[in-house]
């Protein structure tokens, strides 16, 4: 059994990313045209459709009365699809003193083989009290922006024939402490499923503090708080160069840096790989719209938005198509 661990609500204005590393190589110039022809398929209409429809929730704090809504509205989304293998991970937790049934959501797509990726993001929201469930919080790049990315590239790969397995995990809870992320690693853990890398997608639609730039997030922290495991850190930055390469498909440029303060850390800290992707823009002093009620689709960067997730999804191509 694995240790029960305790996150603090993530705070990612702390400035980690103080000294970002450029990318350290050249873009790649002859590109795949079968690739290509898959990511033509991403649709921003579609991702438009998923953030209206998730910040038309009053709120989706995870004691607000909306939450386990979303989880429903999340769940149906995957089997319109056509998935078949798509449930709800129940834990409880107490927050603020009062215990909350919660789900996280999760849709399995089998490979050949169960080596498998999860790819995630958290669907609640917050505002800047995390004790207000009850205010306005719309969410949109936090994180509708992750969830609506995930839900996209479910729905492309779908048809897709592919040797490794895919997990695509919408956790609740973030935003008190991790907590649908924290359950759920503690569950793969316990009954060995077979993660062999993990994406994780936590605002990625407003740029406007890193134009044009992508941070692909490693495990490569020298704060013990956020790097518990030693051992997968050398995995954890070369799959995060794969992404960064995968930029060559987008007009992206890479900023490599570190994890910190999201869904990946429980799971970093059971051993397995794990990678991020994110805008840098959760700063309270540069960004008005972070954690308030602003933080609406107008603030979408559409075509950032879109090539972010054209970069994920051509990094979960290139290592998990059958060969």
């Amino acid at each position: 059994m694995c240790k029960t661990r305790h996150y603090p609500p993530p705070d990612k204005t702390k400035k980690q990313y103080t000294k970002p590393v450029a990318l350290p190589f050249q873009k790649l110039k002859e590109l795949d045209s079968d690739l290509k022809l898959l990511l033509d398929k991403v649709s921003v209409e579609e991702m438009k459709s998923c953030i209206a429809k998730l910040t038309s929730y009053h709120t989706r704090h995870s004691k607000s009365i909306y939450i386990n809504d979303v989880a429903n509205w999340l769940n149906n989304e995957f089997i319109k699809m056509g998935y078949d293998d798509v449930s709800y991970h129940q834990y409880t937790e107490n927050i603020s003193g009062t215990n909350v049934e919660l789900k996280n959501v999760i849709c399995k797509k089998h490979g050949t083989t169960d080596k498998t990726i999860l790819i995630c993001a958290h669907y609640d929201s917050r505002m800047e009290d995390i004790n207000d469930a009850t205010s306005r919080s719309p969410g949109a790049n936090d994180n509708g922006s992750g969830v609506s990315a995930i839900l996209e590239m479910a729905r492309i790969l779908q048809a897709q024939n592919l040797e490794y397995s895919l997990l695509f995990a919408l956790f609740s809870g973030e935003e008190q402490g991790l907590l649908g992320s924290k359950h759920y690693a503690k569950f793969v853990k316990d009954n060995n499923v077979n993660i062999y890398r993990l994406i994780n997608l936590d605002m990625i639609g407003y740029p406007e503090l890193n134009p044009g730039i992508a941070i692909v997030e490693r495990d490569n922290h020298t704060d013990p708080s956020h790097n518990q495991v030693g051992e997968n850190d050398h995995d954890s930055v070369e799959f995060g160069k794969i992404m960064a390469y995968m930029s060559s498909y987008t007009d992206l440029r890479i900023n490599l840096d570190s994890i910190w303060n999201s869904d990946y850390e429980p799971f970093e800290a059971e051993g397995y790989v794990v990678i991020g992707a994110y805008d840098g823009s959760a700063d309270r002093e540069q960004n008005p719209h972070y954690h308030s009620t602003t933080d609406t689709a107008s603030i979408i960067d559409w075509n950032y938005l879109v090539s972010v997730t054209k970069m994920v999804l051509s990094t979960i191509v290139t290592v998990a198509i059958k060969r």
